[in-house]
């Protein structure tokens, strides 16, 4: 299957229905599924996963897009719209599935937010710019966004989309991408505030070394442990590999202080605000 912007606010929505069901049909989506979509926009998505899941729950942002989506589906009976920007939305304590076409300028916004919640989606599959997906599938290297999302999702291009299929034609390349929650995952519920916190740390100290990145916080003793026990040298944050990641986190979960924590878990607050 082969699914051949300048960034800003405003979105990219797709314009035809044949693509729309192949990225459908491409997903793990089922009759029993509840789904939310971010972004309906003028409802072509919409449409057609309500005729493939149980419930779909829509976020639309923009009043009107909202009022006229609701006058367009009166008579679908397992769709709810809700007229709410999604970064303010409560997302379910139930099971639930995402599949969305959101603005791509604030994609990373949305995973964040997803991310922090107390309750992950079993999946999504997300349509989004090529640059941002392969910061979070770790293409090239590994970022702070695969790091974050890696343990918690299997994550995968499953193709780019045609620039045709959009009513504004996107400059820069789409892809279709699935993040596939574990059933194990790498870090435990407990910790994924305290490694949220800890890898946005590493990642904004900007500085040579994954090492030097953390001696504000963390002793010399300590480092120095890290490195003889890891062998972690002197690498760079985006070229330690997600498996050495993991080992530090959970290394520093074992021999950091509460002061320690406390200490990094407060600057990250800053630089992710």
């Amino acid at each position: 299957m082969v699914y051949h912007n300048k960034l800003s606010l405003s979105q990219n929505f797709l314009k035809n229905r044949d693509i729309v069901s192949q990225l459908i049909n491409a997903s793990d989506l089922n009759i029993s599924d509840t789904v939310i979509e971010i972004g309906p926009g003028r409802g072509i998505i919409t449409t057609l996963l309500c005729g493939k899941v149980a419930k779909v729950l829509t976020i639309e942002k923009d009043l009107g897009l909202a009022n006229s989506l609701i006058k367009q589906t009166s008579n679908i009976t397992n769709l709810e719209i809700i007229n709410q920007d999604f970064l303010d939305y409560q997302l379910p304590c139930v099971n639930y599935k995402i599949f969305a076409n959101p603005p791509f300028a604030i994609t990373a916004e949305i995973l964040n937010k997803i991310y922090l919640s107390d309750n992950l989606p079993d999946s999504m599959f997300l349509i989004m710019q090529q640059e941002t997906a392969d910061k979070f599938i770790g293409a090239k290297f590994e970022s702070q966004s695969s790091i974050l999302f890696k343990p918690f999702f299997e994550i995968e291009n499953l193709g780019n989309i045609d620039h045709t299929s959009f009513t504004q034609k996107p400059q820069v390349k789409i892809t279709f991408v699935r993040f596939l929650k574990r059933h194990s995952p790498f870090i435990k519920d407990q910790d994924k505030l305290d490694f949220y916190n800890f890898v946005i740390y590493g990642f904004n100290q900007w500085q040579p070394t994954i090492l030097d990145a953390y001696k504000k916080v963390l002793t010399y003793t300590q480092l120095q442990t890290i490195k003889k026990s890891l062998k972690i040298g002197n690498t760079p944050p985006s070229k330690l590999s997600f498996d050495k990641w993991l080992l530090f986190f959970k290394t520093y979960l074992k021999i950091a202080t509460e002061k320690q924590k406390s200490a990094i878990n407060s600057l990250s607050s800053l630089k992710s605000s």
